[in-house]
C-alpha cells in the first residue's frame, strides 16, 4: 500500500475494465466505478505503465536497441521510468486549455471593440444615460 498510485492507497487491488459499447465507444471501470480514458492514462503513468510508450519495457536481448537509441527517445524513456510523463502530458492539456480561453477572450475583445463600444459612444454623445 505504501508504493499505490495516489488515490487508491486503501485498496488491496485495482481491477481495471474496459468495455466495448454500441457504436464503438469504450466504457472504463476503475473497481467497478466509471472513469473516463484520461483518469484510466494517469492512474497507468503513475505507476510508470504507459502502455502507448513502446519502450516502457526493455526485454532480454533488446538493450542493443536502447543504445542505438537517438537522445530524443533515450530522454522519453527516462522520463517514463522517471515518472514525470503524467505531468508533462497534464501540461501540455492545460496548455491547449489555455490557447482556447485566449482565443475565445480576443473574440470578446473584438466584438466589445468593434460593436459594442461604438454603439456606446454614441450614446454618449446623444447624452442619454446609460
Amino acid at each position: 500500500k505504501k508504493q499505490a498510485p495516489v488515490g487508491y492507497e486503501n485498496f488491496d487491488e485495482l481491477t481495471i475494465t474496459r468495455q466495448v459499447v454500441v457504436g464503438g465507444r469504450n466504457r472504463y471501470l476503475i473497481n467497478g466505478s466509471n472513469a473516463n480514458n484520461n483518469r484510466v492514462s494517469d492512474l497507468f503513468r503513475t505507476v510508470q505503465l504507459n502502455i502507448n510508450n513502446p519502450h516502457f519495457l526493455i526485454m532480454q536481448g533488446r538493450i542493443t536497441k536502447v543504445l542505438n537509441m537517438k537522445p530524443q527517445e533515450i530522454l522519453s524513456m527516462i522520463e517514463e521510468a522517471a515518472g514525470t510523463s503524467l505531468y508533462e502530458s497534464k501540461k501540455q492539456s492545460a496548455l491547449k486549455t489555455i490557447d482556447k480561453k485566449d482565443t475565445k477572450l480576443t473574440d470578446i475583445n473584438k466584438i466589445l471593440d468593434e460593436e459594442l463600444s461604438p454603439t456606446l459612444e454614441k450614446l454618449r454623445q446623444r447624452g442619454r444615460p446609460i
